[in-house]
């Protein structure tokens, strides 16, 4: 007897699991597309303007100027990640799931960096960050040996 016969639910994963990688992908492209196209806008608004933020000013020049290029990067990584992981609920291996994660910690390690300045640095803050850090390496040798 076949074991799609006997469980229909790992037929129906096996069924999907490409597709769902597939729309990550493109998912994925799209951000990258989003992110550089942020970017080369940031660098001639940089350039060729005053480069000032407008208060209550909802558009998307304002939003491109008045953000960091590290606070934009960091949540196109944890727009990614959030991709990845919504793909890999339709696969049946568990040990892909520290891809994801790895991506995700990054980018809320670039996230809280892009926060932090020389007036607002504390001890605690460089305590988190060293729990941060350590958790990337964690995670970084785990994908490197698990598999």
């Amino acid at each position: 007897m076949d074991s799609d016969t006997q469980h229909p639910a790992l037929a129906l994963t096996r069924a999907l699991e490409r597709p769902a990688q597939t729309l990550a992908m493109v998912a994925q492209m799209l951000v990258g597309l989003g992110l550089f196209v942020a970017l080369v806008l940031k660098v001639y608004m940089l350039i060729f303007s005053d480069h000032v933020c407008e208060d209550g000013s909802i558009t998307l020049g304002n939003m491109i100027r008045c953000t960091s290029p590290l606070t934009l990067i960091a949540q196109s990584l944890i727009l990614i990640a959030g991709a990845r992981f919504a793909a890999l609920m339709f696969s049946m291996t568990p040990t892909r799931l520290l891809e994801p994660l790895l991506l995700a910690l990054v980018g809320y390690v670039l996230l809280f960096l892009a926060g932090v300045s020389v007036s607002t640095a504390t001890w605690y803050l460089a305590l988190i960050l060293a729990v941060l850090f350590a958790a990337v390496s964690a995670l970084t040798l785990a994908l490197r040996f698990w598999r």
